[in-house]
């Protein structure tokens, strides 16, 4: 979504929502942090649980925005028959994390491994492997990312 009564690089501009039926949980795993973005999470209906460095923080509809700096190690999930909206909103704002997004679920889902490390190493996410120093991620990612081109479709060029 874009709300063009917001200035261009005003975290409100941009936002994505997530929406879950309740049919099915939705997840986003494996966990992965972001390099040079952070972003604002809200919940707008229903609940949904969140994992920050190992801490897990579940939020209602109403509560306050939770702010996940860039380098954090988090993920999320919906609950089963809870149907709720997650909005996420990128700081700096802009497009690129919808064009992310795209690119992710270009497939119709998670897409296999290397669509996977593709969309991620084109994007500004980084898998968060079972290591305990995070630029064991960045070097997963450089060396594999170039790869995962080869064995993945290409990235959108649009929305």
């Amino acid at each position: 979504m874009v709300d063009e009564s917001e200035p261009e690089d005003s975290v409100k501009r941009y936002a994505m929502d997530t929406i879950s039926t309740g049919e099915e949980i939705i997840k986003l795993k494996p966990y992965a942090f972001f390099q040079e973005h952070a972003e604002y999470l809200s919940v707008i209906e229903g609940r949904i649980e969140f994992t920050l460095n190992g801490e897990k923080i579940v939020l209602n509809a109403g509560d306050p925005d939770l702010f996940v700096p860039r380098r954090v190690v988090h993920s999320f999930k919906s609950f089963k028959g809870e149907e709720s909206i997650l909005r996420e909103r990128p700081d700096p704002a802009g497009i690129y994390k919808a064009l992310f997004f795209n690119d992710l679920f270009s497939t119709g889902d998670f897409g296999g491994f290397w669509h996977v490390v593709r969309a991620s190493y084109d994007g500004d996410a980084y898998l968060a492997l079972p290591l305990p120093f995070r630029f064991l991620d960045e070097v997963f990612l450089a060396i594999f990312g170039p790869i995962a081109r080869l064995f993945a479709p290409s990235k959108p060029e649009s929305l």
